[in-house]
């Protein structure tokens, strides 16, 4: 649970959690992997970097007032607890669909964290932030699914 008091704490948590994904991901092809896992993770790794960049351009094109704006928001999903360095160990050698179904879960949650934070917010520019979160998080998402596929065919 994380409590945020503005809107900029909530996107610079995001921006936080895709660059602790792509750790994850570099972490996990650290291991002995199979040659298409190792490609498949080091297409993720770079996937939640190019996230990590736009969700920072994001708000730095965002305007000073919204992101000031004062809100209380506790998600009910903690993003970084999936992503804790127990789960590194608890999974050695994956399959593709393994890290996949893994990508897909972290995806999900984060789509869940923004959406959550869309629900609470009371004033309407804010609500949009997060709106447009959550459609670049989903459409991300599949386009990330549609790129792994092409893992589970080589």
């Amino acid at each position: 649970m994380h409590n945020f008091e503005q809107v900029k704490d909530v996107l610079d948590h995001g921006r936080q959690l895709h660059a602790d994904l792509r750790g994850f991901y570099d972490s996990l092809n650290e291991k002995d992997q199979q040659a298409r896992v190792k490609m498949l993770l080091e297409y993720l790794s770079r996937h939640e970097r190019h996230l990590e960049e736009t969700v920072a351009r994001f708000e730095g094109e965002s305007k000073k007032q919204v992101l000031d704006t004062w809100m209380q928001y506790a998600p009910s999903i903690d993003v970084g607890k999936l992503i804790n360095t127990e789960t590194i160990g608890a999974h050695g050698d994956m399959s593709v669909d393994e890290v996949v179904r893994l990508a897909i879960q972290f995806d999900d949650a984060l789509v869940e964290l923004y959406r959550e934070a869309a629900d609470e917010a009371d004033i309407s520019r804010v609500k949009d932030v997060f709106r447009n979160l959550v459609e670049l998080e989903s459409h991300e998402k599949l386009k990330m699914v549609r790129d792994t596929l092409m893992f589970g065919d080589m």
